[in-house]
């Protein structure tokens, strides 16, 4: 095993021996490289003069993997077909679209909020109140989507080609692909924490909102004011 770019590359070499018993040349090796990615793609965790001096190393060429191209990724019909019934990837749409109608309903309830306080109006506070919790709900939908899907990935069952890159004889390869994936780990970067974080001040928003119309409901200035 060599250790490349402080640690952070490891290349894994098969080597024969002779018939001397001494090692001989190289039949297959394995890249491993840091990956990093969101809910469209995952790319290496490389700068590009990295990648280059790894190029000279033997590693092949390394592509982006997107998530929503799969006929990029997958050319066997049946493995395709098994993509598709799996319910992560034909999900993968509907967090996208999730996160953008929480957008929507955020930047429709900052509107709807200002409304109400500005002209005192109750339904209309209240109406925001629930439009936080609303957008909280679809925000919810996204991320719990992303978790199980990095959660099925941490048990292999992602793209054999994601960070790990084999080079020489095919079948070699393809084991020590198979032996050392399992062993790789997925952590959360500071956008899923901030998604959380998001989701829970969405919920307290929510919670203030709904409270504030019963604050103005039996507040004597807005007895006055009607």
């Amino acid at each position: 095993i060599e250790w490349h770019m402080e640690g952070r590359v490891s290349k894994i070499s098969l080597r024969k021996r002779t018939a001397l018993g001494d090692i001989g040349k190289e039949v297959a090796g394995l890249f491993l490289l840091p990956m990093h990615g969101g809910i469209w793609t995952l790319c290496p965790a490389l700068t590009e003069d990295e990648l280059r001096i790894l190029k000279k190393m033997g590693l092949p060429d390394v592509k982006c993997v997107n998530y929503l191209d799969q006929n990029a990724q997958f050319e066997n019909e049946f493995i395709l077909e098994d993509i598709k019934a799996d319910w992560q990837h034909r999900m993968q749409n509907l967090s996208i679209s999730c996160a953008l109608v929480c957008l929507i309903i955020l930047g429709s309830s900052a509107l709807v909020g200002l409304f109400g306080v500005v002209k005192h109006q109750i339904s209309a506070v209240l109406v925001t109140g629930v439009m936080y919790l609303l957008a909280g709900t679809f925000a919810l939908f996204t991320l719990t989507i992303i978790h199980f899907k990095r959660r099925s990935e941490c048990q292999g069952r992602g793209n054999g080609e994601e960070g790990a890159l084999g080079t020489g004889n095919e079948r070699l390869r393809n084991q020590l692909r198979n032996h050392y994936l399992p062993a790789r780990e997925v952590v959360g970067g500071w956008s899923l924490e901030l998604g959380w974080a998001a989701l829970a001040l969405c919920t307290a928003a929510s919670a203030l909102w709904i409270l504030l119309a019963r604050v103005m409901r039996y507040s004597p200035l807005t007895t006055i004011l009607a």
